[in-house]
């Protein structure tokens, strides 16, 4: 493996944990589906994940009756 291999591996995994972790704020901010989406960056992480995935997001319901 040549350096230049090696650093283009580097630069592709820094670039996948920057999509995991903007795929983690955005499922804290309860954004499932659409632009700035857990979906949309695991798309951006693996594009053969397209169609593959199936949106269940948490239903938070109020505790007042």
């Amino acid at each position: 493996m040549t350096d230049t291999d090696t650093t283009a591996q580097i630069t592709q995994l820094q670039q996948q944990q920057a999509l995991t972790v903007q795929a983690l704020v955005a499922a804290l901010a309860g954004r499932w589906t659409g632009a700035g989406s857990v979906e949309a960056y695991l798309y951006a992480i693996d594009p053969a994940l397209q169609g593959q995935l199936t949106s269940d997001p948490p239903v938070v319901q109020s505790e007042q009756t």
